[in-house]
């Protein structure tokens, strides 16, 4: 089954490109061999760490620069699990992978490979020494899984990327009001495209018998951003953590050099977002270190103003430009067209249908991830989770947003 999956994974992934391959190969064979020979070699670990990093960072600059060359996708989720293979190898947390075959299939499982969830080598190595087969339970439970997935992405996030383009698309006219409420319908899309995906991921990975890490916990459900990070993007705040905090120190060198430690972590958070996304990253570690001082004893209010705050740092994504981050913010301020937002409602691109269906499933949403640990504690039999596959194939097909202007393919966190 291993040599099934390497085998679809590089086919899907050549279908990209085939000058994808060029990347990954070098990665994946100079980590492979390196870490056979790592121990008490820490040269050769930082200069095999120093070489994919600068790759990484030579992908991120491209776009600001006159050189032409193919930037290969999902290098920002590779490269960050070859360094957390070759960095654990060195510790002696576990042996080096003696075949190739499996270390390939971890570097290049196609269906976290674009999207995440970034995994640690520990966690998948026995699941893919393991004989696999696909069960009853794992078909169900995985198809359930996707079909969640889809729903956030093709009837939330797929609506909502209709408004967001209409606002985005003239800035003179869409702002003040406008310009918020674009900050908090991306918050949504942005989490049920990113989410979506992550469920897709999960549920094609668990219909083959293996279990990635969850990564999101209700994220706007949380009282600071602190707490916010550690809730969303569990698998990237997690890396960050144990490989560029930790390391730096943490907070066992006095308040002053973990508040550096902190910045340095978002920096480069920020970074790995893209060169555009640096400040974004600063900003979040700023609140991360004060946040938690402006907390309320009412939960309702601390999530509230979270979620906002939230909302105003996403503008980095939203408009990809900082000046005109910055102005869109100010205007927030300064322009209180509530009145105009309102009587143009339906003039942003949807239907009165279309919001009652995006209000009335994304209400659905947050009652759901506000008991999704009740839900899942609940046993559900086979006919059951049939039930409910139906139903959401059902939903998906009637209110799921398609056609020209929206590439279903296409996940936002993809481009990172």
């Amino acid at each position: 089954m291993n040599i099934i999956l390497l085998m679809l994974s590089i086919i899907i992934y050549i279908s990209y490109g085939i000058q994808n391959c060029i990347y990954i190969a070098f990665s994946l064979l100079i980590s492979y061999f390196v870490a056979k020979h790592l121990k008490n070699r820490k040269v050769l670990l930082v200069i095999t760490i120093a070489i994919n990093a600068a790759i990484l960072l030579f992908v991120k600059f491209l776009p600001y620069t006159n050189i032409n060359i193919f930037a290969p996708i999902g290098i920002s989720y590779y490269t960050l699990q070859v360094i957390s293979y070759l960095v654990d190898v060195y510790k002696g947390k576990y042996e080096y992978e003696k075949s190739l075959c499996n270390y390939a299939l971890y570097i290049m499982y196609i269906p976290h490979l674009f999207i995440g969830p970034i995994t640690r080598y520990d966690e998948m190595k026995e699941q893919l020494q393991a004989k696999k087969r696909i069960t009853l339970d794992n078909l169900l439970s995985g198809t359930l899984r996707i079909m969640w997935g889809l729903l956030k992405k093709l009837v939330i996030a797929g609506r909502i990327s209709i408004v967001i383009t209409t606002i985005t698309g003239n800035l003179e006219v869409y702002n003040g009001c406008y310009a918020l409420l674009a900050m908090i319908l991306y918050s949504i899309q942005l989490y049920t495209d990113f989410s979506g995906g992550i469920d897709i991921v999960l549920g094609v990975s668990k219909i083959f018998g293996i279990n990635l890490s969850e990564n999101f916990n209700a994220p706007y459900f949380a009282q600071s951003i602190k707490e916010f990070w550690k809730r969303w993007h569990i698998s990237l705040s997690s890396w960050l953590k144990d490989y560029i905090y930790i390391p730096l120190g943490g907070n066992r060198k006095g308040k002053i050099k973990q508040a550096i430690n902190v910045l340095i972590t978002f920096m480069v958070s920020g970074l790995w977002h893209g060169v555009n996304y640096i400040l974004w990253g600063i900003i979040h570690g700023i609140f991360v270190l004060f946040g938690d001082k402006y907390k309320t004893k009412y939960k309702w209010l601390n999530r509230a103003v979270n979620f906002i705050i939230v909302s105003f740092l996403w503008s980095f994504f939203i408009w990809n430009n900082t000046q005109t981050v910055a102005e869109m913010m100010i205007s927030v301020f300064t322009n209180f067209n509530l009145k105009e937002v309102c009587a143009n409602f339906l003039n942003l691109g949807l239907a009165n249908a279309d919001w009652i269906i995006l209000a009335i499933s994304t209400i659905s949403l947050f009652i759901f991830e506000g008991n999704k640990q009740k839900i899942e504690g609940e046993k559900i039999n086979d006919e059951i989770k049939l039930i409910l596959i139906c139903t959401l194939a059902t939903i998906i097909l009637v209110f799921g947003i398609y056609g020209i202007g929206f590439n279903v393919n296409e996940f936002i966190y993809s481009r990172f």
